[in-house]
C-alpha cells in the first residue's frame, strides 16, 4: 500500500470517528429533547383528563369548555385510566403498571413520574380534588416522533458515509499532492547509479521534511561519491606501487637465471630483490593497517589514554630508529586523556613525528600538547622540505606523495592512515606548511568525560 494511500485512511478513520461522536450526539440530544417535548403532552393531556372529570362544577362554563375541547382530541393511540387514590389496592394495581416500586412511592406521594410500558410513552399525575384525592395515567404512542427519529438517523448515516467517502477521496487528493516531491525524488534516485554519482536532487524551497530528507540525500552521494573516487585512487595507486616492487624482483630473477653469474652479479641481484621485498613488505603492512581500521570501530575496546605519555612512548621509538632530536612540551600542568584505542593513537603520531623527522634531515621536532577551545590539541611542528602550496590539499589522499619527497622512502599511506585513525576518535587533523621552512600537523581530540 501506497503511503499517500495510508495518509488518507488514517485521515479518513480520523474524521470518521470525530463525524460519528458529532452525530451520534446530534441523534441522542434529538431523541431526548423529542421525548422531552412527548412527555409534555402527556401532561398537558392529563391535567385536561383530570380537570375534565374533576372540574366540571368548579370551573366557569368558558374555561371548561376549552378543557372539554382539549379533552376531545387525544394522543396517537392514547389510553388512559384514573385511580383514586385512597383505595388500599391502589399500590399494588400501580405496580402492575409501572413496574418500579421507587416509581410508584413517588406518585403516591405527590410526585409526576414518567415511565414507558411496551414501547408507549406512560406519565401519571396525582390529583387532588375535594371529593378525593386520584391517580391520572395517560400512556400513547409518539408515532410522528418515531417515524422523526428514523429519518433522523437514516439522514445521519447517510451524512456519515458520503462526508466518510468525500474525506477520503480529498484526503487522497492531498496526500497526493503533499507526496508528489517523494515521487519525483524516487524517480531521480532511480536514475543514479555508481556511474553517474555527480547527479544530485533537486532541493525543494523550504525547511520541511522533504527538503531536510533531499539535502540529506544529496550529502549521502556525496560521501559515497568521495569513497568511490578515494576507492578507485586507493585501488589504482596499490596495484601501482605492488606492481613495481614485484616486477623488479621477476626482472632481476629473470636476469640473473638467464645464464650463468659470478656470485658478486649474484650477491648484487640478491640485494636488490631484498630492497624491493622489504619495500613490498611496507606497502602490504600498510595496506593491512588501513584496512583494519575499516572494521566496525564501536565494537574495539576502549581504555583511557594518556596523549602525554604516549607522546613519550613514540619519542623514545623513534629515537632508536631515527636520528632525530624530539622535543616534547607541556603547555600547562594538567591531564591530557582521551578515550580510545592505544595501539591505534601509537600507529597515528609514529606516522606524524616520523615523517617530521624523516622530512626535517636532523634538524630538531617539536611536539606540542595543550587545551584549544576546549579541546586537545597535539601540535608536531619540524623545519623540514615543507609542501608544495598546491598539493596540501592532496596530502591525507592514499598513496600520495608530494612532488618534493621523491628522494625520501614511504608508501604515501601514514598520513591517510593518521586521518582516518583521528576521525575514528572524533578528533581533526590539520595542516600547515611553507616549501623549506617546515610542516606543522595538528591533532584535536574530545577530552574523556570526568
Amino acid at each position: 500500500m501506497r503511503i499517500r494511500t495510508k495518509i488518507a485512511i488514517i485521515y479518513t478513520q480520523l474524521t470518521f470517528m470525530v463525524l460519528l461522536g458529532a452525530l451520534a450526539f446530534v441523534y441522542v440530544m434529538t431523541t431526548r429533547e423529542a421525548d422531552r417535548s412527548f412527555y409534555d403532552h402527556l401532561w398537558q393531556r392529563s391535567v385536561a383528563i383530570a380537570q375534565y372529570h374533576f372540574e366540571a362544577d368548579e370551573m366557569v362554563e368558558t374555561a371548561y369548555a376549552t378543557v372539554r375541547e382539549a379533552y376531545t382530541i387525544p394522543l396517537p393511540e392514547e389510553q388512559s385510566r384514573i385511580l383514586d387514590a385512597s383505595l388500599p389496592t391502589v399500590a399494588d394495581s400501580l405496580r402492575r403498571i409501572i413496574h418500579r416500586d421507587y416509581q410508584v412511592r413517588q406518585l403516591l406521594d405527590g410526585h409526576t413520574v414518567e415511565f414507558r410500558t411496551d414501547g408507549r410513552q406512560s406519565i401519571g399525575i396525582y390529583y387532588p380534588d375535594n371529593v378525593g384525592n386520584f391517580i391520572v395515567l395517560v400512556s400513547a404512542y409518539n408515532r410522528a416522533g418515531v417515524i422523526a427519529q428514523r429519518h433522523l438517523l437514516e439522514l445521519l448515516v447517510a451524512i456519515l458515509v458520503v462526508g466518510t467517502l468525500l474525506v477520503f477521496l480529498v484526503g487522497l487528493f492531498y496526500a497526493r499532492q503533499v507526496m508528489s516531491p517523494v515521487a519525483g525524488i524516487i524517480k531521480n534516485v532511480r536514475r543514479i547509479t555508481a556511474n553517474n554519482l555527480r547527479r544530485s536532487l533537486r532541493e525543494p524551497r523550504g525547511n520541511d521534511e522533504l527538503s531536510e530528507l533531499s539535502r540529506t540525500f544529496n550529502e549521502m552521494i556525496e560521501r559515497l561519491r568521495n569513497s568511490f573516487d578515494m576507492q578507485n585512487a586507493f585501488i589504482r595507486n596499490a596495484s601501482h606501487e605492488l606492481k613495481n616492487p614485484l616486477t623488479a624482483i621477476l626482472g632481476e630473477t629473470e636476469i640473473a637465471l638467464s645464464k650463468p653469474r659470478s656470485e658478486v652479479e649474484y650477491i648484487k641481484t640478491l640485494e636488490t630483490v631484498l630492497v624491493e621485498t622489504e619495500r613490498l613488505d611496507s606497502v602490504v603492512k600498510d595496506l593491512l593497517t588501513l584496512a583494519q581500521t575499516d572494521f566496525d570501530f564501536s565494537r574495539i575496546p576502549k581504555e583511557r589514554v594518556d596523549l602525554v605519555k604516549l607522546l613519550v612512548e613514540v619519542k623514545e621509538s623513534l629515537s632508536k630508529s631515527a636520528p632525530c632530536t624530539i622535543e616534547i612540551r607541556v603547555e600547562e600542568a594538567r591531564s591530557y586523556a582521551i578515550t580510545g584505542v592505544v595501539s591505534l593513537l601509537k600507529i597515528a603520531l609514529l606516522n606524524v613525528m616520523g615523517n617530521a623527522c624523516k622530512f626535517s634531515s636532523g634538524k630538531p621536532v617539536t611536539a606540542s600538547v595543550g587545551m584549544q577551545k576546549e579541546r586537545i590539541a597535539i601540535r608536531v611542528a619540524d623545519q623540514g622540505i615543507g609542501i608544495p602550496p598546491g598539493e596540501v590539499r592532496h596530502i591525507f589522499n592514499p598513496f600520495y606523495r608530494a612532488g618534493n619527497t621523491a628522494s625520501y622512502k614511504g608508501t604515501g599511506i601514514g598520513l591517510a592512515l593518521t586521518q582516518k585513525i583521528v576521525t575514528l576518535h572524533g578528533g581533526k587533523i590539520s595542516i600547515q606548511s611553507e616549501i623549506d621552512r617546515g610542516t606543522t600537523i595538528t591533532l584535536r581530540f574530545t577530552p574523556e568525560e570526568v
